[in-house]
């Protein structure tokens, strides 16, 4: 009898034990899910930055190539033109 005494002692001892554990294990998971989410919004952020970054600069791209083209078709009527009172 006495011997069942104690395993039960013994038993409800790890039990505690392990509901100890599984309550720091469960704490240190809901931090490292809090950080994990904070480091992702961190990049989402950045992600976003980058992308309107290269909006800007395709857009700008296109600016600078329609002024291109342009100035390229009034060389050319230009040039045209003058040939035109050469000959």
């Amino acid at each position: 009898m006495d011997q069942l005494r104690v395993d039960n002692l013994i038993l409800k001892d790890e039990l505690r034990i392990c509901l100890r554990s599984k309550r720091s294990l469960s704490q240190r998971l809901c931090q490292t899910e809090t950080n994990m989410l904070a480091i992702i919004s961190k990049y989402q952020e950045e992600l976003n930055l980058a992308t309107a970054h290269e909006h800007k600069v395709v857009d700008e791209y296109a600016r600078v190539y329609a002024e291109k083209e342009a100035r390229g078709r009034v060389i050319d009527s230009l040039h045209q033109e003058a040939t035109m009172w050469i000959n």
